[in-house]
């Protein structure tokens, strides 16, 4: 009410995943070639104590997912769980091997649209807890329909001030340390309109990890915010864009014709 009262008006209020029950996060202890089929694993997960076990013995599943591998953090659902579409998990005979449960794609529990297989979850994501739970997917995102005269609260950070103003509550603004740049190169912006845009601000950024993978804390916020992770550097651009309402892009410097950013 106090947003839509401010001009701020709430479009909407969305779940941020859809129901799902029965849900755990478990670790693969083995993984290993299914015996009749050249595409399945038949994977031995630990999903703690407490959680539908039987005298305490790891769950056998067969999983069809390329990235199923030992060591692998996963959500677990267990027999008896229901995922979105009122999909029941049960007890299952995958090409004469038994399995009892379902390792899940972020897909199959209806938080994205697409998923490249099973979702791998954070090395300390604790064993045995709902996964509702550890991602906090009870929540609610609030879907704001911003007018073009405000564009100062197209930011977490910007509705947040308006917030504090609204309810008269502390602004807490994030805390951001300076980092001494360690690179000399530069590339050569050139500005053709200065009047409709009158700075523009880049850095060369090197030796960055081209396979490094975008943390699950910053993908479960941009999911939230309506977008899909692509590459570790485009995630990063967008995630400050979303908190502090600064316009960024990633660019590949290779792919730069004449070495020069052109406004």
């Amino acid at each position: 009410d106090k947003l839509t009262l401010a001009g701020l008006e709430l479009d909407g209020i969305h779940p941020v995943a859809k129901p799902f029950s029965g849900v755990v996060i478990g670790v693969i202890l083995k993984a290993e070639q299914h015996p009749n089929a050249d595409k399945l694993q038949v994977c031995t997960v630990d999903i703690g104590s407490e959680v539908g076990r039987t005298n305490g013995a790891p769950l056998q599943i067969v999983c069809g997912a390329k990235n199923a591998r030992a060591g692998l953090k996963v959500a677990v659902a267990t027999v008896g769980a229901v995922l979105p579409g009122d999909f029941k998990i049960k007890e299952a005979k995958l090409r004469g091997v038994e399995s009892f449960g379902m390792l899940c794609s972020t897909s199959e529990l209806g938080i994205t649209e697409e998923s490249d297989g099973i979702w791998e979850l954070p090395d300390n994501a604790p064993i045995g807890e709902s996964l509702r739970d550890y991602f906090k997917l009870d929540d609610v995102s609030l879907e704001i329909g911003l007018t073009p005269n405000r564009g100062d609260c197209a930011s977490v950070l910007g509705l947040a001030r308006e917030l504090s103003a609204l309810i008269g509550g502390q602004l807490k603004f994030p805390e951001i340390q300076q980092t001494q740049a360690l690179s000399n190169k530069t590339l050569k912006i050139s500005i053709e309109n200065f009047s409709d845009c009158p700075k523009y601000v880049g850095r060369v950024i090197e030796n960055i990890n081209p396979n490094a993978k975008t943390p699950d804390w910053m993908a479960e916020r941009l999911i939230r915010a309506g977008q899909r992770c692509i590459h570790l550097a485009v995630d990063i651009t967008n995630y400050v864009m979303f908190e502090l309402g600064q316009p960024m892009h990633a660019f590949d410097a290779s792919t730069i014709a004449g070495k020069t950013i052109v406004v």
